[in-house]
């Protein structure tokens, strides 16, 4: 052990001289992305859904946009049903798409913390007026050994793919992980490998270090800070098989408006890096390869790959030429805990079509509550729920990119304080939102739906107070990516202020049928209200010159869930 702490302290000292090297290798590449045109893509084949792309508004933060330019807010939740969690016994319900046809759904197993994920699934994301999916997925399921791609595996994301697009909702297909990979060993009674995903075993080295976890944190691991530093410095090529992996992603779905884009790595651990080194240095520069590989933008220096490649260093392009859909990037996770930026906000590439991927844990996550005798939740964050959205929107600008939280949530109980504060910062900031998680079997459950008390059941009842919170008024499509909402859930009133051209294309507003007060129009606009076949409304609000509103207007909530 000491001649590996010895071997530890001398490459990080290379890595320091080598960061003094490349930061201005770094900062070169980003700026050079500034003048890069951006990347042209064909239309490409039409779809039941429109494609999706960044607008870039001047002066303003990127948006979502469709084809005719209008804002979209994507609002969904996240099944984890599809992710191998440890001690590394295979997948628990069958991943053969034929299991799940015709409306069969596999029955539950306590042996798993998520349920089957079947069709009518999102029939209920639906009915709560979800309009998308982020669709976490295994790097170990879709790459079990090497150089193997689980064919089946991709199968079966295609299939939920088109149930999202019969229902009229997107997927973000993500490439999620949680303390590296449940391969890195089972250790002592400290670790819980059924709370780790991610890596296979044959691209997790650990070097030895013990599997132990310090402070009840699965990530405070020195096999797991191991694993992690050797996937970013690329050890034996495993970084580039990670690529190659995302490349059979892409190349499954580049034509598929239905997906909306791919996540590209979920809460980026730092290793035994720094910051900003690490997110500078390693993950955005991994980030702006990942980019390379699968749209064929050109960025960075032409460099060697299956070893460590510096951050000036691109990619070459693996095939897919998938230039239309979103990359969705997540910061580091040391950001998530402090609400506040890691790193110098470079951007990344020259590919027009990135979002920025927060994850919001305000008062859950963020270090008043993880280190309580160091910081009180009463002075910190210091600006509040609204630290990490403010922020975001500055570092989303500096990268050109559209701003989305992939990821909140909270135990049931908080809704009325944590739930309510984060809704209430993004529709002031105008981004969409997945919830974590969508239904869990059993443990500390904080689904949208309670466990369920029946083996084989998928899950108990929709709790009402998600269904209260989550089942919300908003604007799915908007000409206007400066109109201001809010939705009162205690009441289902809503309001929003938008102004428009004669001519513009018409901004939408979803209405679900857990609300029933009247709508209303006034202003500038003409409106037509349409009565969906599972209850719910549509706004379709066409501007005819000038400001609008749209309101409903404050009325008992039809809900349906149980307490």
């Amino acid at each position: 052990m000491a001649r590996v702490v010895i071997r530890r302290v001398v490459v990080g000292l290379v890595v320091l001289v080598v960061a003094l090297g490349t930061y201005p290798g770094a900062l070169l590449v980003s700026l050079a992305t500034l003048v890069t045109p951006a990347h042209n893509a064909s239309a490409g084949p039409a779809g039941a859904l429109p494609w999706l792309h960044v607008a870039h508004p001047s002066g303003a933060t990127p948006y979502i946009a469709d084809e005719q330019g209008r804002m979209v807010l994507l609002q969904g939740a996240i099944p984890a049903s599809l992710l191998e969690f440890g001690p590394g016994s295979g997948p628990v319900f069958s991943l053969e798409p034929s299991a799940y046809e015709n409306g069969q759904c596999p029955a539950n197993s306590r042996a798993s913390k998520y349920p089957p994920l079947c069709r009518k699934d999102l029939e209920a994301m639906a009915g709560l007026g979800f309009n998308s999916i982020r669709l976490p997925i295994s790097w170990s399921l879709l790459e079990p050994e090497r150089g193997r791609f689980n064919t089946t595996y991709v199968d079966r994301v295609a299939q939920i793919v088109d149930w999202a697009r019969e229902l009229r909702m997107y997927v973000i297909v993500d490439m999620h992980q949680n303390a590296y990979s449940h391969f890195v060993g089972a250790g002592d009674s400290t670790v819980n490998l059924s709370y780790d995903s991610g890596a296979p075993r044959w691209a997790t080295f650990t070097d030895g270090f013990p599997s132990h976890v310090y402070a009840n944190n699965r990530e405070i691991n020195p096999a797991v800070l191991e694993a992690t530093t050797n996937f970013w410095y690329d050890r034996d090529g495993i970084q580039d098989e990670y690529l190659a992996a995302l490349a059979v992603i892409a190349k499954r779905f580049r034509d598929d408006p239905a997906v909306a884009g791919y996540g590209i790595y979920n809460e980026p651990l730092l290793g035994w890096n720094l910051p900003p080194g690490f997110e500078d240095l390693l993950l955005f520069p991994f980030y702006r390869r990942a980019i390379d590989a699968i749209t064929g933008v050109h960025d960075g220096f032409p460099c060697w790959s299956g070893f460590f490649m510096p951050a000036p260093c691109g990619y070459r392009d693996l095939g897919p030429d998938d230039a239309r859909h979103l990359i969705f990037l997540d910061t580091g996770l040391l950001r998530e805990v402090t609400d506040f930026p890691t790193h110098l906000g470079l951007p990344v590439s020259s590919y027009a079509n990135i979002v920025l991927a927060l994850h919001a844990y305000t008062h859950i996550y963020t270090i008043d509550h993880l280190a309580p005798q160091i910081v009180s939740s009463k002075s910190y964050p210091w600006g509040g729920y609204d630290q990490s959205y403010s922020l975001g929107e500055r570092e989303a600008r500096a990268m050109r990119a559209a701003l989305f939280v992939s990821e909140f949530g909270s135990a049931p109980g908080d809704e009325g304080t944590l739930l309510k504060s984060q809704l209430a910062e993004q529709e002031r900031h105008r981004t969409g939102f997945a919830f974590w998680p969508w239904k869990e079997s059993s443990g500390a459950s904080w689904g949208v739906f309670k466990p369920p008390e029946t083996p084989g059941d998928s899950s108990g009842c929709l709790r009402v107070a998600r269904e209260r919170m989550l089942a919300r008024v908003y604007p799915r499509l908007t000409d206007d990516p400066a109109a201001t909402y809010h939705y009162d859930a205690s009441d289902g009133h809503f309001t929003m202020h938008a102004r428009g051209k004669a001519g513009d294309p018409s901004t939408v507003v979803y209405v679900p049928r857990e609300v029933t007060g009247q709508i209303t129009t006034n202003g500038a606009v003409s409106a037509l209200v349409s009565d969906e076949p599972d209850g719910s409304r549509l706004v379709l609000a066409t501007p005819t010159g000038g400001a609008f509103v749209i309101a409903v207007t404050p009325a008992p909530l039809h809900l349906s869930g149980c307490a």
